[in-house]
């Protein structure tokens, strides 16, 4: 258990860290770059952010209902517990402190990227996400968090609460720019691909 105002400061931080490595990394990056797929398989880093543009259509109206419906008051206690099944999800999807996975997942079909992307598009919808993100966390601060049962992307009789979705949410998302961070640092251009698959 935690106040909401250093349950949001840790939030904050991981998306800070997004936001900034969106910044300076991937908005301005080449459709070459964007598009590489990594010599050992595996999603392009346009194709990650389609990926996560699906779970923020899916989860930011949701949480953004439930902070708006849920308003504390000025004498209500700012005060967030995390609930046994929401915590499991975060703690199995966030990254650990060197970047790395525990354990790898296998993605929903709803939830696979589409096989051809428009990355002016996907690059504008994710941005757009964060800025949403971003207002979601100014405000979820003067929410009550424990309430509102967010419904997951996995079943609708799967529930969380709303501030285990905005940390679940965060996690993926953090779990998925190091997936990013990787495929930048292990392909520099399409075109050394089958350079790097007859070495392997």
């Amino acid at each position: 258990m935690q106040s909401n105002q250093k349950f949001i400061a840790l939030l904050n931080a991981q998306f800070n860290d997004i936001q900034c490595y969106f910044q300076n990394n991937i908005f301005s990056a080449s459709y070459d770059e964007l598009s590489a797929v990594p010599a050992w398989g595996g999603w392009s880093v346009l194709e990650v952010l389609d990926h996560l543009n699906f779970y923020n259509r899916w989860y930011l109206p949701r949480i953004d209902e439930a902070i708006q419906r849920n308003r504390l008051t000025a004498s209500d206690v700012a005060v967030f517990k995390s609930g046994w099944l929401g915590g499991y999800f975060t703690k199995m999807m966030k990254p650990n402190a060197n970047g790395t996975v525990s354990s790898k997942m296998k993605a929903p079909k709803n939830a696979i990227p589409a096989t051809v992307l428009n990355p002016d598009l996907v690059l504008s919808q994710f941005s757009s996400h964060l800025s949403h993100l971003h207002y979601l966390l100014q405000n979820a601060i003067h929410a009550d968090l424990n309430k509102g049962k967010i419904v997951t992307s996995l079943s609708s009789v799967v529930r969380i609460k709303t501030g285990d979705s905005l940390a679940f949410l965060l996690a993926h998302m953090e779990r998925h720019f190091c997936q990013i961070q990787s495929i930048q640092k292990g392909v520099s251009h399409k075109y050394v691909m089958p350079a790097l698959e007859k070495v392997i």
